[in-house]
């Protein structure tokens, strides 16, 4: 008989939204097979999962990959560090101070339909094609879905509970830190799953710009050399980061925001 454990654990893997989930991987492998599969595929163009597998093996046994991700990985979890902690910082006094959204609302409003690529001229002439610039680029990627959400959660603290905290004697200063702050999490939260994924569209694009290592760099030079099966590679492996970093701040997230939790419907 398994243990409590052993149950806890199959009945985890046994919920809908897993069997669901591994179905439709299984859907998408499945069709991706049949098409390399078909007669006159030029396998080049198409790699089989086994070649893929194999591509994989191989660039695991020269190390190759290893030294790609760490480096990939790096750029990112800095690129994030910075634009999210500087987003949340001015998203949230954007929201809630009025002064300060004068000053920082047609900043940030300006910045909202701008996509992080087109500063990469800039960045190039002004800061040169070395690891600064590929940082930058991830920075400002991070940033505007971040700044947007922080704001957003601030301008949306029920004014109930901050008219409470004034009754009980509370200064502005402590309002905001106590009452809008903590009301803004799961704001904060979304945003900074956002910011995963939008670190990681930039992360290849910066990787162009001269990069001796990284996931963006062995994409760029498999491409180069045909190599459609390291291309594929590549590709998974940064969909896995940015699912394993996404899953980190989702978790952080129910964490700091379980008071809010709210049960769906299956």
């Amino acid at each position: 008989m398994p243990s409590d454990a052993g149950r806890s654990v199959i009945v985890r893997f046994c919920r809908p939204a897993v069997i669901v989930g591994v179905l439709s991987l299984a859907a998408v492998i499945g069709v991706y097979w049949y098409m390399a599969l078909r007669p006159g595929t030029n396998p080049a163009l198409v790699p089989s999962p086994p070649a893929i597998l194999k591509a994989l093996r191989d660039e695991i046994a020269t190390g190759d990959l290893l030294v790609n991700t760490v480096a990939s990985l790096k750029r990112v979890v800095i690129g994030f560090c910075i634009g999210a902690s500087l987003a949340l910082v001015l998203g949230a006094l954007a929201g809630w101070f009025r002064y300060a959204g004068y000053v920082l609302n047609p900043i940030i409003d300006a910045l909202r339909p701008i996509p992080a690529l087109a500063y990469i001229p800039l960045v190039i002439v002004w800061v040169g094609i070395g690891e600064p610039s590929r940082i930058i680029i991830i920075v400002l990627a991070v940033f505007k879905p971040c700044v947007v959400n922080a704001r957003a959660g601030m301008n949306e603290v029920a004014q109930i509970y901050v008219d409470a905290a004034r009754t009980l004697g509370a200064s502005r200063w402590r309002v905001f830190a106590t009452v809008a702050l903590p009301s803004a999490v799961p704001y904060f939260i979304a945003g900074l799953r956002t910011g995963v994924s939008t670190g990681f569209l930039a992360l290849v694009a910066a990787e162009l710009i001269a990069a001796p290592s990284g996931l963006g760099f062995m994409i760029q030079n498999a491409g180069q050399y045909f190599r459609t099966d390291v291309t594929i590679v590549g590709i998974i492996v940064i969909g896995l980061l940015g699912a394993l970093l996404d899953q980190v701040a989702s978790r952080a997230g129910r964490a700091l925001t379980s008071w809010s939790d709210v049960r769906r419907e299956p």
